[in-house]
């Protein structure tokens, strides 16, 4: 059954419970194996096995709509849509994706990456059920750790108001990536350990069938059950039934036939947008899972000898402890390094969860208060604050510094998570700064640099996902005072400059290091370094352009401001670029050694055999 590229989930239907839980253990089996043995989101998937096993028993994901929020979570959804043969090249080149994409299945209804979208485009689809007169079930699935963002509680805001009917299943297991933050999170938490709201409707309707009051139970404990929702202590319940959304739990996700009792009657509810809390356990089945959530959120095969570019930031921080700064993350302590500052000095790091406009907004106000500071993020999220960016900070010529996280591209989470537009879309703001360092240590130098002497406008420093095989101690000892001044890596008596961007200088060094060409080291995309500009300007023929990032808007296009050069700029064509490991992908682009070489004697040959007949 389970070997066949069909979907499963019409299978599912005519399974006794006994069968659920034998294939609940076998897709959990599946999905342990193929993702711990190469890499994805492991404990996300485990925890949610039975519920969109329950899920799929009640609603069909081809007939209804059916979204993931933030659909790192789908894997099951997946293997019961048609996919379970494709799954083992789940994130590679050419395999299926580790997100929901509308391009890959119609089960997939809506692509996502990014937290809190499911209930926007559950909104979208109910409207133009209205429209069209269409009558099927609109389902968003999502975690506490995305009902916290902006665009979800917005939503939620509009569902009433709007009068559609949209079933949201709230997978509730006190965690996004880190641990969740925030007073809704604390409302769920509360509601979900504590017994007495389920022991009180047991007992209740259990005296009841017993009195005298026979046919009224229901409306009695109707009234009874809404008391003890507001009465017995603070829920989550007044928070959706005061937006108009009807709430009902919380259920144990992992009971199946439970579950199905509640999805059954959430499903013929037909008043008006219902909610069903459900609460599951991220890591599900497997002991070292469950004790290690965060741990086992993403598993990727890494290269051990490399210490990461976000660690290297959070060791950086922690060595410049006790400077007056506050470090902001958004539910990332672990992904951006700065779980170590965290575990040093707790005060010294704020999860303000996936909430980044709000971030930025909350860090510029703490600069005017007298702090700096430092506001860590992937650069695929930091574009979701872009308007804050602008009119919080750049326009008020506010000192922040942004470490940008995951710039450039990032392998096997795809074009969602690829950090490729932010030298586009930051280098068009006024009054600020935008700094590329070269290697770990001037990351870590660039960062010491804008603790110790500060800032005096908003200042980004990008680095890729990506490491090098270093010794913190060493690095640490080395810090120093930098600018942004660019370097030559490389002098030649040439006419023939290679220009790289950040780190990919390091490929552009060991491709060209043997040729007759100069190798200039780009550590300031703005200011741009008139210097180097005006040693251009008069000496250079022919100008080679490296950056991982989009070149729409990217930095060769200042170079191609100079006059009478023949200018050959590499980096990330006018497209999205796939999932598949970052080598592939910086190949794909031109940006791997090999290609650079490659390409680089191909241009070359071709000029001097222009020269020839010249």
């Amino acid at each position: 059954m389970t070997s066949q590229n069909t979907p499963l989930y019409n299978a599912l239907k005519n399974m006794s419970y006994k069968e659920l839980e034998e294939i609940a253990q076998e897709i959990r089996k599946y999905i342990f194996n193929v993702v711990y043995n190469n890499n994805g989101h492991l404990a996300s998937n485990l925890g949610v096995v039975e519920l969109t096993i329950a899920l799929y028993r009640i609603f069909d994901p081809i007939e209804d709509v059916i979204i993931w929020d933030t659909s790192h979570q789908s894997y099951v959804h997946k293997l019961l849509t048609g996919r379970w043969k494709d799954f083992k090249t789940i994130r590679e080149k050419g395999g299926i994706s580790g997100y929901t994409n509308i391009y890959e299945s119609p089960a997939d209804r809506f692509g996502a990456g990014h937290a809190g979208t499911s209930i926007a485009a559950s909104l979208g689809y109910a409207l133009s059920d209205k429209i069209k007169n269409r009558k099927r079930n609109i389902v968003a699935v999502i975690g506490d750790g995305a009902l916290g963002c902006g665009m979800a509680l917005e939503s939620l805001n509009q569902l009433n108001y709007q009068d559609v009917k949209v079933k949201i299943v709230l997978n509730d297991n006190n965690m996004a990536i880190s641990k969740n933050v925030g007073t809704i999170s604390q409302l769920l938490n509360n509601f979900r350990i504590k017994k007495e709201y389920t022991q009180a409707k047991e007992i209740l309707k259990s005296s009841l069938e017993d009195s005298s009051l026979g046919k009224d139970v229901e409306s009695v404990l109707k009234k009874v059950r809404n008391a003890l929702k507001f009465s017995i202590y603070d829920t989550p319940a007044s928070l959706f039934e005061e937006l108009g959304i009807k709430y009902y739990g919380p259920v144990d996700g992992h009971d199946i036939k439970k579950m199905e009792e509640f999805l059954e009657f959430i499903k013929a509810y037909d008043e008006k947008s219902v909610i069903l809390h459900v609460v599951t356990t991220k890591g599900k089945g497997f002991e070292e899972t469950e004790k290690s959530p965060t741990k086992y959120h993403g598993v990727s095969k890494k290269e051990l000898n490399k210490v990461s570019y976000s660690k290297i930031v959070g060791h950086t921080l922690s060595h410049l402890k006790d400077y007056e700064f506050l470090a902001f993350t958004g539910a990332m302590s672990d992904g951006t390094g700065l779980n170590v500052l965290q575990e040093i000095c707790p005060d010294k790091v704020i999860d303000m969860g996936i909430t980044e406009p709000s971030i930025v907004t909350t860090a510029s106000a703490l600069s005017l208060g007298g702090v700096l500071p430092v506001v860590d993020i992937y650069s695929t999220f930091m574009q979701r604050a872009f308007d804050s960016l602008i009119h919080d900070v750049a326009l008020q010529k506010i000192p922040v510094l942004f470490l940008l996280d995951r710039a450039g591209l990032v392998g096997e989470d795809g074009p969602t998570h690829h950090g490729v537009f932010d030298i586009a879309y930051t280098r068009l703001i006024p009054n600020v700064e935008i700094w590329t360092p070269l290697n770990a240590q001037d990351l870590a130098n660039m960062i010491y640099t804008s603790v110790i002497k500060g800032l005096k406008k908003p200042r980004f420093i990008r680095f890729p996902r990506d490491g090098e095989t270093i010794e913190i101690q060493n690095i640490l000892d080395n810090l120093q005072i930098v600018d942004g001044e660019w370097k030559y890596l490389k002098m030649a008596d040439s006419r023939i400059y290679a220009l790289a961007v950040g780190t990919i200088s390091q490929n552009v060094y060991e491709a060209l290091k043997d040729y007759d060409v100069n190798i200039i080291g780009v550590r300031s995309v703005k200011p741009l370094n008139e210097y180097f500009l005006e040693i251009l300007e008069q000496r250079a023929e022919y100008i080679f352009v490296y950056e991982e990032g989009s070149l729409k808007g990217g930095f060769n296009e200042e170079i191609f401001k100079l006059r009478n050069k023949k200018i050959y700029p590499f980096g990330v064509k006018d497209e999205f670029v796939s999932h598949a490991t970052r080598e592939e992908q910086l190949d794909e682009c031109d940006l791997s050694i090999k290609a650079i070489k490659e390409n680089f004697e191909k241009i070359i040959s071709k000029v001097k055999t222009q020269s020839s007949y010249e």
